[in-house]
């Protein structure tokens, strides 16, 4: 299915839905951003029944994005704007195929061990619960799911900016697995996704390299040396797992380190 001519929602408009919305834009598709919290061309909450079905009448949605993100919070802020968003989605348009924006942190922690597809979830918390309920419903609509490893991209990469502030390096072992996605790979994907008419659950995962390499990596790139270990909890935890994408293979081995070397005087890295 070519997207030229086709309406396309794109649920959340922050770091990647915005990207999508441009690259989809580009692509000739008629195409609708909503999004509470960020510019968006529908200023409405995603779990808004009434307002989802006023941008109906504004482009009729034959595939939907779901690129929400809570950032953190309660489990009752998961289901809202995952579950909840996705019934309203599809109560609002019930002929419309979503595409959701998942997250591989649902894999368990393997200890090095390799995860894929196939792996089954394990779930620990009750927010994971919320993110896989929500899976759940958008493959029972004949949607496509998309496991998402952490985001980077142009002014944005968690693991430099800690580096670049020489704050402590994340917690693990050297051999301890990353894993990344870069935000056009992320957008290369899912449009795939929409076009190919996928169904199922696909890793999207651009590089997974291990803790020490990339440290030594950044070192070398930056002339930064390499800090203490954290010994605090941080937002990416310390899962040790290498993400594998069997269904649609996108390693790319040298896009991190290609990236550290464009950013190094990026104005601002957040």
């Amino acid at each position: 299915m070519s997207l030229r001519g086709q309406g396309v929602w794109i649920l959340g408009a922050g770091f990647l839905g915005s990207a999508l919305a441009s690259a989809c834009r580009a692509a000739g598709a008629d195409v609708l951003t909503i999004d509470a919290a960020a510019p968006a061309d529908l200023r409405a909450d995603a779990a808004d029944i009434k307002a989802l079905a006023a941008g109906v009448g504004r482009v009729v949605p034959r595939v939907a994005f779901c690129c929400l993100s809570t950032r953190g919070g309660a489990p009752e802020e998961y289901r809202h704007v995952y579950e909840t968003s996705l019934r309203a989605l599809l109560s609002a348009a019930p002929a419309v195929r979503p595409i959701f924006c998942s997250s591989v942190s649902l894999y368990p922690d393997t200890a090095g061990g390799v995860v894929d597809e196939d792996t089954p979830v394990q779930l620990e918390s009750e927010r994971q619960v919320c993110l896989r309920q929500a899976e759940q419903l958008a493959l029972l609509a004949g949607g496509a799911v998309a496991r998402l490893a952490p985001l980077y991209g142009p002014t944005r990469c968690e693991l430099l900016r800690r580096h670049l502030a020489q704050e402590p390096r994340l917690p693990g072992a050297a051999e301890r697995w990353l894993n990344y996605l870069h935000v056009e790979d992320a957008v290369q994907a899912l449009m795939l996704l929409a076009q190919d008419e996928a169904r199922g659950v696909f890793n999207l995962c651009s590089e997974s390299f291990r803790l020490g390499e990339a440290y030594a990596m950044m070192q070398e790139c930056t002339g930064i040396p390499v800090a203490d270990a954290c010994t605090a909890p941080t937002k990416r935890g310390s899962a040790d797992r290498r993400v594998v994408s069997r269904r649609y293979p996108m390693l790319h081995p040298q896009r991190f380190r290609d990236f550290v070397l464009r950013e190094l005087h990026a104005p601002t890295l957040v």
